[in-house]
């Protein structure tokens, strides 16, 4: 146990890091990180749902509601029609891309360079075992938090 709690207390002090990376570099540009975030999830070109962005980023739907709502009055984002579902799908316009890029290509240029510093010390794998990490662990909170739900639910009767 102890050996497997450093590990993964090493993971969650390098994923704060990370974290805390993206923030201050939002803070500096005067946006919080949800929306640096949300940004970031359209700039690969593709329609995204509302949904969509708040399951994958982890993101409250409120929040991305929110962000949504400022967006589209200024102009950054716009909807577009999806065939065959129910959510409206959102992609930057030309005046959103021009935004993002603002923020984003110092952020990407860092990332460039952070990633190739990586990869000369260990392999690409990497990134796939931390993915299937953070896959465990979502689910096995998910399981903690139905269990508690259900708990309570049975206490209350």
């Amino acid at each position: 146990m102890d050996k497997n709690y450093e590990t993964v207390r090493r993971i969650m002090l390098a994923t704060n890091k990370i974290d805390g990376v993206y923030y201050l570099l939002g803070k500096n540009y005067g946006i919080n990180e949800n929306t640096l975030a949300f940004l970031y999830a359209l700039t690969d070109g593709k329609p995204h749902s509302q949904k969509e962005i708040s399951d994958e980023w982890i993101i409250p739907r409120t929040t991305i509601n929110s962000i949504v709502k400022t967006m589209l009055a200024e102009g950054y984002i716009m909807f577009c029609s999806e065939q065959h579902t129910k959510e409206k799908a959102i992609v930057l316009t030309e005046s959103g891309r021009k935004y993002a890029d603002r923020f984003l290509k110092d952020i990407y240029s860092a990332e460039e360079k952070a990633i190739i510093g990586t990869l000369e010390n260990y392999p690409p794998e990497f990134v796939s075992a931390l993915e299937e990490f953070g896959n465990r662990l979502y689910q096995e909170f998910h399981e903690i938090l139905q269990n508690k739900k259900e708990h309570i639910k049975h206490e209350q009767f």
